[in-house]
């Protein structure tokens, strides 16, 4: 296999692709009758994306969590991309939307950029620099904006959102030969990405040229001679170490973005639900979460400390340099802020302050 597609594998960026079915289109089915909430209930939680690991200690809370919730009536089974045919790389979202559709499973986690394709509010979690730290971001995803945003994904897919989980925490820019101190340092890099429209934008803003590349399969390959670095997060770069990587000799932690996931359930199987059961499962949903944060945020670190023993040469912003990005990005609130939704930017702004 080429080098750039081991580490496109390991870095697991997100693809940038629409949510359709049939032409754009997905079908609607009736809702079914309520479930008796005497009846036992078997939910099937699908996993889709890489690293599976910052779920291990998420998946006990959410099975123990929703049986004591539901005095033990509902179970949980943990399913896996091999258990859908997937072996490497990530489920394509269209396939995780289709899974959730048909009923073959009940919930799944996946992408939030990937659904902004569809609805626009959802790229509010991307925009530059909203976010200063992590300490900041669980009022926000657990509160009312998040709230808002988790129920407004039910207009413009299959799939209701229960909780905004991480997967990857705050992105960075990994590359071959180039320290970023300042705004100026960008100017005329050739950037990869799969985060969507924001991201496309705040790099452009910063003067680099974003490369938009399928990568969720993680079949394609970035090639270091046309391509100086690539947006990720650590956590992501994970399975690269101890490789040779072209992509790890200089990580810039310009944090300009988070990299978030999201637990979505099915349309018609959330509609089955007695309300009882509805609220069993949002509450299991969202202390998985909560766990799966703080589990990404440590293999984060753990990856961070493991590169630096590698050698790879590690910049951090100072506060200066962060006011000077920040600054230079406010454009993409400008050019973006009308169709995400200008109370919502307003609210990310003033929550961060």
């Amino acid at each position: 296999m080429r080098r750039g597609m081991s580490i496109l594998s390991a870095v697991g960026i997100l693809a940038i692709i629409a949510i359709v079915v049939g032409g754009g289109i997905f079908f609607v089915r009736s809702s079914p009758a309520p479930v008796s909430s005497t009846q036992p209930v078997r939910v099937k939680w699908l996993i889709a994306h890489q690293p599976t690991s910052v779920f291990a200690r998420a998946t006990t809370v959410f099975a123990d969590e929703l049986s004591k919730e539901s005095n033990g009536r509902m179970k949980l089974e943990v399913v896996m991309p091999q258990d859908v045919g997937v072996t490497v790389g990530d489920i394509p979202n269209t396939k995780v939307m289709q899974l959730l559709d048909s009923g073959d499973v009940e919930i799944a986690t996946t992408y939030t950029v990937a659904l902004s394709y569809k609805d626009a509010q959802l790229g509010a979690l991307n925009l530059p620099f909203a976010f200063g730290s992590y300490d900041k971001l669980p009022t926000f995803l657990d509160g009312a904006i998040g709230s808002r945003l988790l129920d407004g994904i039910r207009a413009t897919m299959p799939a209701r959102g229960l909780a905004f989980t991480m997967s990857g925490g705050f992105r960075l820019i990994a590359t071959k030969d180039k320290d970023i101190r300042t705004p100026a340092d960008m100017k005329g890099l050739r950037v990869a990405t799969s985060g969507g429209v924001v991201a496309e934008a705040t790099l452009k803003a910063l003067g680099a040229t974003p490369v938009p590349l399928d990568l969720e399969n993680g079949s394609a390959s970035i090639d270091p001679k046309t391509i100086d670095g690539v947006e990720t997060t650590y956590s992501r770069l994970s399975g690269v170490l101890g490789k040779e990587s072209a992509y790890t000799k200089h990580i810039n932690e310009t944090y300009h973005s988070v990299f978030l996931t999201v637990i979505l359930a099915g349309n018609a199987f959330y509609d089955s639900l007695s309300p009882e059961d509805q609220t069993a499962l949002k509450k299991a949903a969202l202390a998985a979460a909560q766990v799966e944060r703080q589990d990404s945020i440590a293999l984060g670190e753990q990856v961070k400390s493991q590169l630096q023993a590698q050698g790879s040469v590690i910049t951090t912003l100072s506060p200066n340099a962060r006011a000077s990005f920040k600054a230079a990005t406010e454009s993409v609130y400008q050019e973006l802020g009308p169709q995400i939704g200008p109370d919502i930017v307003q609210a990310i702004v003033t929550s961060q302050k």
